[in-house]
């Protein structure tokens, strides 16, 4: 039968709008990236040995976006758009150049990248002030020391070395309980000492030492020691063996100021404050491992020893 007109008319209307519905764009596929107008005119305002502070013209767009800044190490940032400027201080270095870029973007789409602007940090020369320090307190072992946040142009200022008698003292010598405030430990009793503070910056460069303070430590009266460190186990690797060990208690001294001293087989290994494991080597044969505690008046704990056939290395 052939096809009356009405139905062919029908016909060529439907594949007519299919056509026009296969060449639109997809409202769900969104905008086509770039349809975003991005920032203009990126620049460096200021640097710092530890900071750049970019600024740059707003972007004009409709509705809520993001800005992206890309440093040249790969890491990015958001920013929000509101915003015309930002001080970058992740991973800056003193006297290493740096490139940055940016665009905006929201969801579906971004925009073209700005232009890149290149800035080489200056390189801080300039040492801190020389710290103001106080004695905070005393014990027949313990000197507490504080002093208030130092002088210096570089806002992420600093770090101390701390000295007694003219020499530095070593780490694991010192508990520190705040940022600028710090108990010298394992002082021999009834001794008078010097103290002085050095501050350091992040661009190394050391303030002149502090004015020496000095104080006095009590007779000490203890002659009891810790007690022996408990659950002393270890783990043979072969090459290495770790211990492991649970920390001591002692009448007078917190458990920070009590050392333990390491040996094998009778030999002397090491000695550190305030640890709980160690990692030493014996021979290819049975090793014995032992740990004591030892407090600041310089009494011993029992020996705690564990024995092993170690693995060939």
């Amino acid at each position: 039968m052939t096809p009356r007109p009405f139905a062919r008319h029908a016909v060529c209307a439907a594949l007519a709008l299919v056509a026009i519905l296969l060449a639109a764009p997809s409202a769900a596929s969104g905008t086509s990236r770039g349809s975003l107008n991005g920032p203009k005119n990126l620049r460096v305002t200021a640097a710092t040995p530890h900071s750049v502070t970019l600024a740059w013209d707003a972007a004009v767009n409709s509705g809520s976006f993001t800005y992206v800044i890309e440093a040249s190490f790969g890491y990015r940032v958001g920013v929000p758009q509101m915003q015309t400027s930002y001080t970058w201080t992740r991973d800056m270095i003193p006297g290493r150049t740096y490139s940055f870029v940016m665009w905006a973007g929201d969801a579906k789409r971004e925009s073209a990248k700005s232009n890149a602007v290149t800035v080489t940090l200056p390189v801080d020369t300039t040492p801190p002030a020389a710290p103001n320090v106080s004695v905070t307190g005393t014990t027949s072992s313990t000197v507490g020391l504080s002093w208030p946040a130092v002088a210096d142009d570089d806002y992420t200022c600093c770090t101390y070395r701390v000295f007694a008698n003219g020499s530095l003292i070593s780490a694991d010598r010192l508990h520190w309980t705040g940022e600028r405030a710090v108990s010298v430990l394992r002082l021999a009793a009834a001794t008078t000492h010097s103290f002085t503070i050095v501050a350091v910056d992040p661009s190394r460069n050391a303030s002149a030492a502090s004015a020496p303070v000095q104080a006095t430590t009590p007779a000490s009266t203890d002659t009891t020691g810790p007690t022996a460190p408990g659950n002393l186990y270890a783990f043979d690797f072969g090459c290495e063996t770790w211990l492991f060990w649970e920390k001591s208690v002692d009448d007078v001294d917190a458990q920070y100021a009590i050392a333990y001293e390491i040996r094998v087989n009778g030999v002397f290994d090491g000695i550190q404050t305030d640890i709980d494991r160690w990692i030493t080597y014996g021979t290819a044969a049975t090793n014995t491992f032992s740990v004591q505690a030892i407090d600041s008046a310089g009494n011993r704990s029992a020996t705690s020893s564990i024995t092993l056939e170690n693995q060939v290395c």
